[in-house]
């Protein structure tokens, strides 16, 4: 029986593959086989492509750390032959660990052949001139390695000096940029730079990542990469790139992985969008992330996802599609009720629902998505302040976290401290400016509480949003969303009204207290007999701490029979108000 013999190929570019490098090697394994009569492992051929051998990544992670383990558990007979083209495609780590890896495989019984001089290194025979041999090779192949090294490094920190004085390090650069003629800069390419711009506007819109693919696709625009179109995961790194701003962050490898080095490059690309606009892309993405992440359907059906809950459990608000039949249509429903859980609660039919909450719920202003007037577009240009410099802010406290991570690894404690106490400084410059816009957003919206001017202007905007399903109405839909997420706390759904809760008292009273409370719990029965107390309602805590409690009126949705608002008044020096409002506006000052 023929011995077994094994091909070892490593190359530590990838540029190597498409020359003559693995042709060569693999031509020389099999010419050397056939002339010693070995049984070669063409199903077993041991490759590590574009793993370099000076850190011993191919001994800790490649195929050849993989054949080291076989054999160690004896699925590689003794005897065998492992072939390679020299030492150096087996370490070209420093002396010691290089050689302890030679005498790893040669004390396995492994005999080693190196194909370019056609010696064989056998743990029986190896001699004196083959040890001395073999560790002036390795000796030389590690030189030759942190040399090469040495020079990448040097000339790729001339690069690096180069780049902070804005000329470019390599002709590599973001999709929509290319090197200009001169080779001095990078230029914008037009089309491309405003299907980026569009990207950051849709997302800050409300759009989620697959939806701006799917425009995309639908649209016919060319993908910047393959010829698959666009997908979720390459908008996902368009809009996390701040290369958009004109950064660029010098990387190096450690351990074969691509790590920061030192700070981003300022300037060192065209900016194509601005501040405000990316940071309002970030805050739109991470507020589309909270209970809400996923496809939405053709029309962005319900805009509550994620923040309504039912008012008698706290259990989250399911959407159910019964389908198109005589009792069919979308309802929105307690989770726990849908389950049976132990909620008793009953349906509420999303579109009266939408209806209702779009027609009362101020605080939205959605006249100011919907048209385009003065005031509205002041409130719309307010609101995009804020959220520029809630996603400004949440992009601090991230570069914070990271900062704490490098200390956590190993890093210098003067570098993290002084990078900490810059990032402090500018967290407080931001909130501080925070504070003021926000500020002044509650001013303006309280010197104008007029929503719309009749309620048959209720009813077109309402019906306008109920339309069949378009990408024009998906995109006011989705910034509809998007703001919910950004002003609403809690939204709390009681299609019953009052009446469980009074049911469960009654229940509890009758355990706790037996027939001693038979009078109370009659009064209590007789109460919660009254149509008042089964009125549906819905409550919204808005996250500047407002309230507004709305009840609609079942005839109508777009008519209450009552609300409730509390909240500080900007007026009044933000003095605490309640305000109960009748229909036709008849309004009755609690506090």
């Amino acid at each position: 029986m023929k011995p077994r013999a094994y091909s070892y190929v490593r190359m530590s570019t990838d540029e190597q593959l498409k020359g003559d490098s693995r042709r060569r090697q693999l031509e020389a394994s099999k010419a050397y086989a056939e002339e010693h009569g070995l049984d070669l492992a063409d199903d077993a051929q041991l490759e590590d492509i574009g793993i370099s051998a000076f850190k011993g990544a191919n001994v800790r992670e490649g195929a050849l750390g993989q054949f080291l383990t076989a054999v160690r558990a004896g699925s590689v007979e003794r005897g065998s032959y492992l072939l390679v083209e020299s030492l150096d495609r087996l370490s070209r780590e420093e002396i010691l660990p290089a050689h302890s890896l030679f005498l790893s495989i040669v004390q396995a019984g492994i005999n080693l052949v190196t194909l370019i001089d056609q010696r064989v290194y056998q743990a029986k025979t190896t001699n004196l001139v083959d040890m001395i041999t073999s560790l002036v090779i390795m000796e030389r192949a590690h030189e030759e390695s942190k040399t090469k090294s040495l020079r990448v490094g040097a000339a790729w920190e001339t690069k690096r000096k180069k780049a902070a004085e804005g000329v470019p390090m390599t002709a590599r650069c973001p999709a929509w940029l290319r090197l200009s003629a001169n080779r001095q800069s990078y230029e914008p390419i037009p089309d491309r730079v405003e299907i980026v711009r569009q990207i950051f506007a849709d997302s800050a819109a409300g759009l989620g990542m697959y939806s701006i693919a799917a425009r995309l696709n639908r649209a016919g625009v060319p993908a910047f990469e393959g010829k698959n179109g666009w997908h979720r995961s390459y908008i996902a790194k368009t809009l996390e790139n701040r290369a958009v701003l004109g950064e660029f962050q010098p990387h190096v490898k450690v351990d074969r992985k691509r790590v920061s080095e030192g700070e981003p490059i300022q300037g060192y690309y065209p900016a194509i969008i601005s501040e405000e606009l990316y940071f309002q892309a970030q805050h739109s993405r991470a507020q589309r992330k909270i209970g809400s992440s996923g496809r939405k359907g053709p029309g962005y059906t319900n805009l509550f996802t994620g923040l309504a809950r039912c008012a008698y459990c706290r259990s989250t608000i399911s959407f159910e599609n019964k389908g198109s039949g005589s009792r069919g249509g979308t309802y929105l429903v307690c989770g726990n009720s849908q389950r049976s859980r132990g909620c008793d609660a009953t349906r509420w039919r999303y579109k009266d629902f939408e209806a209702s909450f779009l027609a009362f719920v101020q605080e939205l202003d959605l006249e100011s998505i919907l048209n385009a007037s003065e005031d509205a577009g002041k409130r719309k240009r307010l609101g995009d302040d804020v959220l520029a410099l809630r996603g400004e802010l949440a992009a601090v406290a991230d570069l914070m976290e990271k900062t704490y991570a490098v200390l956590s690894a190993g890093g210098s404690p003067e570098f993290v401290a002084g990078k900490l106490n810059e990032l402090t400084a500018r967290k407080s410059q931001l909130a501080e400016r925070l504070a003021l816009k926000e500020a002044e957003q509650r001013d303006f919206n309280g010197r104008d509480s007029r929503f719309y001017t009749s309620r048959e202007e209720i009813k077109q905007l309402v019906k306008r949003l109920q339309m069949p399903p378009s990408d024009e109405l998906y995109k006011l839909r989705a910034q509809i969303a998007s703001r919910l997420k950004v002003l609403v706390e809690t939204l709390l759904i009681a299609p019953q009204g009052t009446l469980p809760s009074m049911q469960r008292s009654i229940e509890e009273l009758k355990k706790t207290a037996g027939g001693e409370a038979d009078d109370v719990v009659a009064h209590m029965q007789q109460l919660a007999a009254h149509p008042e107390q089964s009125r549906r309602y819905f409550v919204v805590g808005f996250r500047d701490a407002a309230v507004r409690a709305v009840f609609p009126s079942y005839e109508d949705p777009l008519r209450f029979d009552q609300q409730i608002v509390a909240g500080q008044s900007p007026a009044a020096n933000g003095a605490q108000f309640i305000d109960v409002l009748e229909p036709e506006d008849r309004r009755t000052p609690i506090i």
